[in-house]
């Protein structure tokens, strides 16, 4: 498995959260927010000869499952810090329009795609107020494998191992609300907005100093525990 360092994230980031807590046992415990949820998106274009034709091969077809936890801490009414972790996993198909095959359904060529998986952890921002929130995050940390890029080699020749994040231009921001359920847990709804820069393969800059650009908008559901 090329993402051998996600397992650990998953465990290292809620134990620093909970580290910080207990240094900070004179403030009140709800200024510390702990919170989890997943994203999901999918993509698709096709062509047929006439709307309600047989499907065929797709020209494009993208989806992708994430989870997110976020930790943070109040430090004023309508201002928060703290730590985010992202993971995401997808599968992605392009391809060309090369006709209809003897019964009228699309065939394809020039095929490109496969799997891909995705890694983040950094510092965010949270601003409030009332319901409504936005947020501003640096991937600080980032690697990102995906089978379908193996036309960007490394300045080694490899076209297999994990991408390595932009030091500087790796940015997240968000826009959402939340919706209290309990006394401590909300639901969260927000829209996400990630731009990054790979700049390293394997950990070798990519061939003839290159980087790779990908950016997204994706919707996240989630709830917030304050503790």
């Amino acid at each position: 498995m090329k993402f051998k360092i996600v397992g650990p994230f998953f465990i290292c980031v809620p134990a620093a959260i909970f580290s910080l807590r207990s240094t900070a046992l004179a403030q009140d415990s709800t200024q510390w927010k702990l919170e989890i949820g997943g994203t999901f998106s999918t993509f698709q274009q096709q062509v047929k000869a006439e709307v309600g034709d047989p499907r065929g091969e797709r020209l494009i077809n993208e989806t992708d499952v994430g989870v997110m936890m976020m930790g943070r801490y109040q430090i004023l009414d309508f201002l928060s810090a703290g730590l985010f972790l992202q993971f995401d996993r997808g599968h992605r198909l392009a391809a060309r329009f090369d006709g209809f095959n003897s019964e009228g359904m699309t065939v394809t060529k020039d095929k490109l795609g496969g799997n891909y998986s995705e890694a983040w952890f950094g510092p965010f921002v949270h601003f409030s107020w009332k319901n409504l929130f936005a947020e501003g995050g640096y991937g600080a940390f980032g690697r990102r494998s995906d089978d379908a890029r193996g036309d960007l080699a490394s300045s080694t020749g490899d076209t297999t191992s994990s991408f390595s994040l932009h030091p500087t231009i790796a940015l997240l921001a968000a826009l959402g609300a939340g919706v209290q359920i309990t006394d401590d847990l909300d639901l969260i709804v927000r829209m996400e907005y990630r731009l990054r820069y790979y700049t390293m393969r394997g950990g070798n800059t990519l061939k003839n100093n290159i980087e790779h650009g990908t950016q997204n908008i994706t919707p996240f559901v989630g709830v917030s525990w304050r503790f």
